[in-house]
């Protein structure tokens, strides 16, 4: 494996770019457009305890960052999902 394990280099970059082509810039998380941010679907831990490649793009996906926040709905989605396999909310509106 290279020196560099993960976010840095001009492969990290070139998977990153494909990435948020391919998916057209819409937040995995949130569903919205805008994301400049690539996300690992599967925290980075855990994806090379089962020896995948950091820097395999079927791994990354779009979304909203620290400083790309979403327009929509403001969430930092990367950020907010953290070092965590994403599950989406279950939170709905209470049945009154």
């Amino acid at each position: 494996m290279a020196r560099t394990a993960g976010r840095k280099g001009r492969v990290w970059r070139r998977n990153k770019a494909q990435a948020l082509a391919d998916a057209g810039y819409v937040c995995w998380i949130c569903g919205h457009g805008g994301a400049r941010y690539a996300d690992h679907k599967i925290p980075l831990a855990q994806w090379r305890a089962m020896g995948g490649d950091p820097n395999d793009p079927a791994n990354l996906a779009p979304a909203h960052g620290a400083l790309n926040r979403c327009q929509v709905c403001g969430r930092c989605c990367n950020e907010s999902k953290g070092n965590r396999p994403y599950k989406p909310s279950s939170r709905g509106s209470r049945d009154w």
